[in-house]
């Protein structure tokens, strides 16, 4: 009996120290060592699955936020508070053209303003003209650093000044020239910038000697007219107005009474519709120089799809429509209606990203008696904290009884262009006209509000 339970207790031993052992080892030692093996092949290693952890889900791309109702609710509220013969109004999100909106006349109980009604837009003709030089530098007609007397002549040199102006130096209203009053025609031109009174004792380029200047400006578009041998007007057209479907000119004559605006003051008329209508259109080079200071003749909607191209940093994204063909059944005809597909845009290049940068530099610090400072760059000035703004290029526009404005955000590309006609002068201490900087004010802010 016990010999019967000795060898049942040493085979449990035995069997329990086998067991252990077999636990202990690795599956692929075991079976190397053909411990248990039946002699037949060895099984393969199960894979052990360890999921994938699920990628974070990116974030919507930013959306526009300005609806129809904001514009108009905006331009309601601000007239509440002003006086104006007709405001149009277009905006920029996110380096797109956006809503747009009118209130007033266009001529007064004849025609309503519209965002597309066309206005002589004063001084923001400037950064139309610098636009326009950009773009030359780019196609290798013009060199922004060469002297004038490249295009103007050997006698067009300041006479007073060891460096002479350049084309950039016109941009800063730093050339020298003394602000005479602009003239029409070639010769007379060339004429003033030979002779050695026109000129000041001054080094060109020079901040501290800053003077605005339209006869600059003017002496700045014809040189560009002389550089590509062909009308400024022309060289727009071609290069950023037809491709970008933007009808505006700086020749009136070029548009239609019947979309053109009649420009009032507070006490009247300062240019009628017919008049600037029926101006003549030059044809010849220097023959439209009294225009380019501030002759410009666009609508809102057009001229935001200008800043759209500089606040994305010269790029324009043109909506895509998709065409469907549906039967009107009581007409008894085909129908194509065009609708925008969401979040579709054709994208053309218009400027390099380098003159964009190149035209927003600061090259010095005006500062003025009465209004806030302001960073000169080519044409365009520069503000920070300015509208709500981190920062603002802009410019201000006033002749005849208009009183425009336009800025951007680089940062966030969103821009506002505001028209006024028949409105008093009233200019803030930012150097901006009143009317104008409050509309904005309302839509920036409303332009950074999240979509419920």
């Amino acid at each position: 009996m016990w010999k019967k339970l000795s060898r049942l207790c040493a085979f449990l031993l035995t069997l329990t120290l086998m067991l252990a052992a077999c636990a202990g080892a690795p599956a692929d030692a075991s079976r190397s060592s053909g411990a248990f093996s039946d002699g037949g092949p060895d099984l393969p290693a199960v894979p052990v699955y360890v999921p994938e952890p699920e990628p974070e889900p990116e974030p919507p791309e930013p959306q526009p936020v300005l609806t129809q109702q904001d514009v108009d609710d905006t331009l309601a509220q601000v007239m509440e508070r002003y006086k104006a013969a007709g405001v149009t109004v277009a905006t920029v999100e996110l380096g797109r053209p956006s809503q747009a909106g009118a209130w007033g006349w266009a001529v007064k109980n004849q025609r309503e303003m519209t965002p597309d009604t066309k206005i002589r837009i004063a001084s923001i003709s400037k950064v139309v003209v610098a636009m326009c030089a950009l773009a030359m530098a780019e196609d290798g007609l013009l060199d922004l650093d060469a002297p004038l007397s490249e295009y103007w002549g050997a006698k067009a040199v300041n006479p007073y000044s060891k460096s002479q102006p350049t084309v950039q130096d016109l941009m800063t209203h730093t050339s020298s020239l003394k602000n005479l009053d602009p003239v029409r025609g070639l010769s007379k031109q060339r004429g003033l910038l030979n002779s050695k009174s026109s000129w000041r004792t001054m080094e060109p380029g020079n901040g501290g000697y800053w003077a605005y200047s339209n006869f600059g400006v003017s002496v700045l578009g014809t040189t560009l007219e002389l550089a590509a041998q062909q009308t400024l007007d022309d060289y727009l057209q071609k290069r950023f107005l037809e491709p970008m479907d933007i009808r505006a000119s700086f020749l009136g004559g070029r548009l239609n009474e019947d979309e053109v605006a009649t420009l009032y003051t507070t006490g009247g008329v300062g240019r009628t519709a017919a008049a600037h209508a029926g101006q003549s259109v030059p044809t010849d080079i220097g023959g439209a120089s009294l225009y380019f200071a501030g002759g410009y003749t666009t609508s809102a909607v057009d001229m935001a799809k200008l800043v759209a191209v500089l606040a994305n940093d010269g790029v324009y994204q043109e909506q895509v429509y998709a065409q469907t063909e549906i039967f009107d059944v009581e007409s008894g005809t085909q129908l194509v209606i065009e609708e925008p597909v969401p979040g579709e845009f054709r994208e053309t290049r218009y400027l390099s990203e380098e003159s964009v940068a190149n035209m927003e530099t600061p090259r010095f610090t005006v500062d003025l008696a009465d209004y806030a400072s302001f960073d000169q760059c080519l044409v365009l000035r520069r503000q920070e904290d300015v509208l709500g703004q981190e920062v603002l290029y802009y410019h201000t526009g006033s002749a005849y009884g208009v009183f425009s404005l336009m800025t951007y955000n680089p940062i966030t590309k969103n821009g506002i262009v505001v028209i006024t006609t028949g409105t008093p002068r009233n200019m803030n201490e930012h150097g901006m006209y009143a009317l104008c900087y409050d509309l904005m004010e309302i839509l920036y802010e409303k332009m950074e509000e999240t979509p419920v």
